[in-house]
Parts: structure tokens; C-alpha cells; sequence
């Protein structure tokens, strides 16, 4: 035996309230009528098709509780009521096309439209807060940011992000929209006007059947989000053949790495804006020594983070000399002597051959140490050296580096 019930989504909210009216007397045209409905659908009756006018009131719903008294005038005015929407409103209907509107008092109709106004305005300010931690997550919104997050983007981890923060948008856009129709409504009645009748609400209609029932979904999903770490940066695969690797290592230079505390990573990538990343990391007792080759499929893109990279390489070593000068003028104040020259700092950045060259050198004179970066960048690749050491210099072998980023294929 079928039943004579059915349930459709409900593809508006209660701010809708125009459209609503106008869906609820489509669904009685086709044979539908109204009974009850819950966050994401409504139960419909089936029976013959009519001609109905529905209305929405705005009277206070508590727990579906609507008044009798309440009631008996909109009986006395010829319309029944149905039930509620969502608790937000009283729905009625009427077979009689010469029934009097409902709507008289505007005092009474502006207060309860302000209480759902207000409870829009929480949803949309928790769907933003939503959005921007989603974003912090990954590492965004700064410029840099975002080319990192697309160089992972293959990854299931910021893909499934991906589409997370592109609903979160979605809704805070549908949201926000319904709350600025919502005060429209609320300023019409003001002014004495009456709700308008007969909107449709077509691509509205379309996008609340897929937005209001993924509401509760994407806020699971966001917090399951935001519970797991970030696994784009397990996404490296491990390299143990050093010899293979693009760049010269610790051995190259003069420099023998114990094997135990070396490492090198790897990834390539035809689908991403890093096509080719390397990394290196060798140690052996008081030198360290690191190195990065990233090969990107943009200039601008390998331009923009190599910039990143050097801003905060002086940011660092700007706050590491001021820290350490600090401490020396404070050990000098308190009457200890010092005889160590204090550290030297030198830093240049030039243009060279085509190649845009960062060298920052920070000398320890009394313990004979230094302290070095170098960054080279050519076309869409570039180079980033870190060393600490004992020895010697690496502006030496800026030269090398940037031949060899010219010879890179």
C-alpha cells in the first residue's frame, strides 16, 4: 500500500518567507499539501490538486505550540492553520481567494522578524569564523600561502580541504544573502508595506536544495578537519642515494657527513606548481648544512616564495643580532668583561648573470664560526643553502650555483 505521505527537501530557509509561500501553493497545485516539516524536509499530503494560498506568520512558535486564541482569528479570517515552519513561523492556508490578508499590525510583525534576523546573523559570523580557521589551517589566505597550498593540492588531504572551504563560502554567500533579503522584508513591513506574494525564487530554490541539507555535514566535516594534523608536509618521499641529488651536498664541498644524522627528500610533480623539489639536511659535529632545490612550473611563483623566504631569513637574523647585542651590553653593564669581537654581520643581495643572489654572513669572531644563507634564483628554479661552520666561506661558490641553475633542464 503506497502512502499518502511524501517528503520533498525544503530548499529555502525561514527568511525566504515570499518564496516559501509561493513553493507551498506550487506543491497544493501539484497535489501536495503542506503538514510538518523538520530542519531539511517536508511532509507533504497527497490528494487532488488546488488552487491554495498559503501565508507565513510571524507570531512566536515555541516547541510548535501556536496559541489558540491565535488560532481563532485566523479561522474567524478564513484561513487554517497548518503547522509550523522550522519554529520560526505559523503557516496557514485558505481555499477562499477573497480571504483578508493576515497581516494588519506592523509593531507586531517587526519583532518576531528581528529574532530571526538575529539568529541568521549567528549563523553567518559562525560559518566565518568556520571558514578563516579552515583557512589558517591550511596555511592561508597570505600569497605565499596559497601557492603553497596549490602544491599540494593533488594530495586527498587539501583536495577534501579544498572543497570544504569552497562550501564554507557557499554558505556564509547564500547566508548572508538570505540575511540582506531578510532585513529588506523587515524594512517593507516598517513602512507599512506588505510582504510581497508570488516570488519564485527560482535559483535560490535550486541552491538551497543542495546547501540547506550539506549544512550539518559540512560542520562535521570542518571539525573533523580541524582535529587532523596537516599531512601535505608528509607527502616527500625519502632519497638515499645522495649522489643522484641535483646540487652539490656536504662531500661536494670538501665536507664529510656523517651518514647517520644526513638525509634527503623528494618529490616530482607534472600536476603541481612545484615540478621538482629536493632537500637535503647533513650533519657532522659542528657543521650542518642544508639544502633546498625547488624547480617550479612558474617564474612568479618561484619569485614569490624565494622573496618569502629571504624577508623572514632577515627578520630572523635581524632579531637574533639585536638579542645577542642586547645580551653583551647588559653583561658589559654589570661589569663583566668581555673579550670577544662582537658578531659581524654581512648581507648582500644582488642581481648576477640573470640570477637574483641573497647572501647573508654572520661571523663569530671569538669562536671562529659562521653562520650562512645563501638564496639563488634563476627563471622558475631556486636554491636555498643554510650552513653553519667552521671553515670557509660559501660566496665562493655563488658563482657555481647559479651556473648550475642555468644548466638545470
Amino acid at each position: 500500500m503506497m502512502s499518502k505521505f511524501v517528503k520533498r527537501v525544503i530548499p529555502f530557509e525561514s527568511c525566504d518567507i515570499p518564496a516559501i509561500q509561493s513553493w507551498l501553493e506550487d506543491m497544493a497545485e501539484k497535489g501536495l499539501f503542506f503538514k510538518e516539516c523538520g530542519v531539511f524536509f517536508a511532509k507533504f499530503e497527497k490528494g487532488e490538486p488546488k488552487d491554495m494560498r498559503y501565508r507565513l506568520d510571524f507570531c512566536d512558535v515555541v516547541a510548535c505550540d501556536i496559541p489558540e486564541e491565535k488560532k481563532e482569528l485566523y479561522e474567524r479570517s478564513g484561513w487554517n492553520v497548518v503547522g509550523d515552519f522550522k519554529n520560526d513561523c505559523v503557516v496557514i492556508c485558505t481555499e477562499n481567494p477573497d480571504a483578508p490578508e493576515i497581516y494588519t499590525d506592523c509593531e507586531l510583525l517587526v519583532k518576531p522578524l528581528k529574532n530571526i534576523m538575529l539568529k541568521y546573523r549567528i549563523y553567518v559570523a559562525a560559518l566565518c569564523v568556520m571558514l578563516l580557521t579552515a583557512l589558517v589551517h591550511c596555511g592561508l589566505p597570505d600569497s605565499v600561502g596559497v601557492i603553497r597550498f596549490l602544491c599540494n593540492i593533488t594530495t586527498p588531504y587539501l583536495a577534501a580541504a579544498l572543497v570544504l572551504i569552497v562550501l564554507l563560502a557557499a554558505e556564509i554567500i547564500f547566508g548572508a544573502a538570505r540575511l540582506i533579503k531578510l532585513k529588506a522584508i523587515a524594512k517593507r513591513i516598517k513602512n507599512g508595506a506588505d510582504i510581497p506574494n508570488g516570488e519564485k525564487g527560482g535559483f535560490s530554490r535550486a541552491v538551497g536544495k543542495v546547501l540547506i541539507p550539506l549544512a550539518i555535514p559540512i560542520t562535521v566535516a570542518w571539525a573533523a578537519f580541524m582535529l587532523l594534523p596537516d599531512s601535505a608536509a608528509d607527502s616527500d618521499a625519502e632519497i638515499t642515494d645522495f649522489s643522484a641529488l641535483p646540487f652539490p651536498t656536504c662531500e661536494d664541498l670538501g665536507w664529510k657527513c656523517d651518514e647517520q644524522r644526513s638525509s634527503a627528500y623528494g618529490s616530482d610533480s607534472v600536476d603541481s606548481p612545484i615540478v621538482n623539489k629536493r632537500y637535503f639536511l647533513g650533519q657532522n659535529g659542528d657543521v650542518n648544512f642544508q639544502t633546498e632545490y625547488v624547480d617550479m612550473n612558474s617564474e612568479h611563483a618561484a619569485k614569490l616564495l624565494s622573496e618569502d623566504k629571504i624577508e623572514r631569513l632577515k627578520q630572523y637574523d635581524e632579531a637574533s643580532y639585536n638579542t645577542a647585542m642586547q645580551r653583551r651590553y647588559e653583561l658589559e653593564r654589570d661589569g663583566y668583561e668581555i673579550n670577544d669581537a662582537p658578531e659581524e654581520r654581512m648581507l648582500y643581495e644582488y642581481d648576477a648573470d640573470g640570477a637574483h643572489v641573497f647572501y647573508l654572513r654572520a661571523d663569530h669572531r671569538g669562536m671562529d664560526f659562521h653562520r650562512q644563507y645563501i638564496i639563488v634564483r634563476y627563471k622558475s628554479i631556486y636554491i636555498e643553502v643554510s650552513c653553519e661552520s667552521t671553515d670557509r666561506y660559501l660566496g665562493d661558490l655563488i658563482p657555481e650555483y647559479i651556473d648550475f641553475l642555468k644548466s638545470a633542464k
